[in-house]
């Protein structure tokens, strides 16, 4: 029976190890986006109007 316990205790943790490795890559990656989103709108509000609109080849 000891075996028994020590397998399930095992694969609780196993388990419970996986869901906050999920948990803490949910997190990462909203931090993620959120550091993208709050770059990219710097960005256009940083940029005048109508420029990049078109490319300077003949430089």
């Amino acid at each position: 029976m000891s075996d028994l316990n020590t397998a399930a205790v095992a694969a609780l943790q196993a388990q419970t190890r996986a869901q906050m490795a999920t948990v803490m890559q949910k997190q990462q990656i909203d931090a993620e986006r959120t550091v993208v989103s709050m770059i990219a709108q710097l960005v256009q509000a940083a940029t005048p109007e109508g420029v990049g609109e078109t490319v300077d080849v003949t430089a």
